[in-house]
């Protein structure tokens, strides 16, 4: 009778007070993926474990009335982050979806209205800088419509750049580095402006002039490995004290290298051969594609698909295939301030990837993949 008495004044008080928003029995998806090797942000698991996630946040909830689905064995991770392309069209994130990459970064779009614009439910979850900044006379400025408040010819430029971008909703600030500019002066002054509005600042950067200029301004992820000249021990350090993370993109410059007849050495010696050293001193490495369909520029890595090829090039260069996962989920995550996931821990976004295969084993295992899930919603992959 006591129990009774119990029971009936709980449901009157959460009758009269509410169940905490979101815990409403209405409202609850709960879903448990069963006997599955977990990554720890290290390793898989070594015995067969659950992992639940209610309304598209992972969770420490027991499976108790949750759908359940068995993962057979296999390989459970946090969604990939592509941490470098260029999504033109809504369409493209399909593809990454397809294969794993439950988060893009873009990398520079415009209008930003038109990346912002493909974000859904149950669609690979992206962010963007709009057009980059840049000045008259470079590559990307001669292409159509590309907007006049990107051209930083000035400090005083780069500063209304950056509270241009800012105004207008951009994730973080991209510059374009090129012979033609900006100089090391203004890209100082972006990143001083980008950082007091709380904005990280990527650079493109394909030569070892262009490392230099990234690390005297301090900008926070130069991104592509130069095809002129390795980077050195006197960079490196620069690199290291500046607390800089690299995004190489060996996928892209390799397709550069053979699209162009350019020596091959350029790809082994520098490209690569940065990545190598970069590695070996410490210097975080994130995995990006720099997946695009531009006509404009002299490769195109497929969408998706490329960030497998860059993570097998990443260990083609000496980067462990376990760090080579790190930096498509938790490091890259940690680098661009995505702090709702990458890792499989309770509170995150339920971003994963069941895997058919163990991928610390060979790397080339990323892409048996089986399920895809973004923020909590299922997507049937088979690649």
């Amino acid at each position: 009778m006591l129990s009774i008495i119990y029971l009936s004044t709980f449901l009157a008080l959460t009758s009269a007070c509410g169940l905490p928003h979101g815990f409403e029995k209405k409202d609850l998806v709960k879903t448990a993926i069963k006997n599955v090797h977990v990554w720890n942000g290290q390793k898989f698991s070594k015995d067969l474990s659950t992992v639940v996630f209610i309304n598209g946040n992972l969770s420490n909830a027991p499976s108790l009335g949750a759908t359940m689905v068995d993962g057979a064995g296999g390989y459970l991770l946090p969604g990939f982050i592509d941490a470098h392309c260029h999504i033109q069209e809504c369409s493209y994130l399909d593809a990454m979806r397809q294969y794993g990459v439950t988060t893009a970064l873009d990398m520079g779009t415009f209008p930003i209205s038109s990346v912002k614009g493909c974000r859904a439910s149950g669609v690979t979850d992206i962010r963007t800088p709009g057009a980059a900044g840049t000045v008259n006379g470079t590559l990307i400025s001669q292409m159509p419509g590309y907007p006049s408040d990107s051209f930083i010819e000035t400090p005083e430029a780069g500063r209304s750049f950056v509270a241009s971008r800012v105004s207008q909703g951009a994730d973080y600030i991209k510059v374009f580095l090129d012979p033609l500019g900006p100089d090391k002066e203004t890209l100082t002054a972006v990143v001083k402006a980008a950082h007091a509005a709380g904005k990280r600042v990527i650079t493109h950067s394909t030569s070892y002039a262009d490392y230099d200029t990234a690390e005297a301004a301090k900008a926070d992820i130069p991104c592509h490995a130069p095809l002129d000249k390795a980077i050195d021990d006197p960079s490196i350090a620069k690199l290291i004290a500046n607390g800089q993370t690299i995004v190489p993109t060996l996928i892209m410059m390799q397709s550069v290298v053979n699209n162009t007849g350019t020596p091959l050495d350029a790809y082994t010696f520098n490209a690569q051969g940065s990545v190598t050293n970069m590695y070996k001193a410490g210097v975080p490495i994130v995995v990006g594609s720099d997946a695009n369909l531009n006509p404009y520029v002299p490769a195109n890595p497929p969408f998706g698909l490329s960030l497998h090829q860059e993570l097998q090039l990443l260990v083609q260069a000496g980067v462990s295939p376990v760090d080579a996962i790190r930096g498509a989920t938790s490091l890259a995550a940690h680098t661009f301030g995505l702090y709702d996931r990458g890792s499989i821990l309770p509170g995150l976004r339920a971003d994963l990837v069941l895997l058919g295969a163990d991928p610390t084993a060979d790397i080339s295992n990323s892409l048996s993949i089986q399920k895809v899930w973004v923020n909590g919603v299922e997507h049937d992959s088979s690649v």
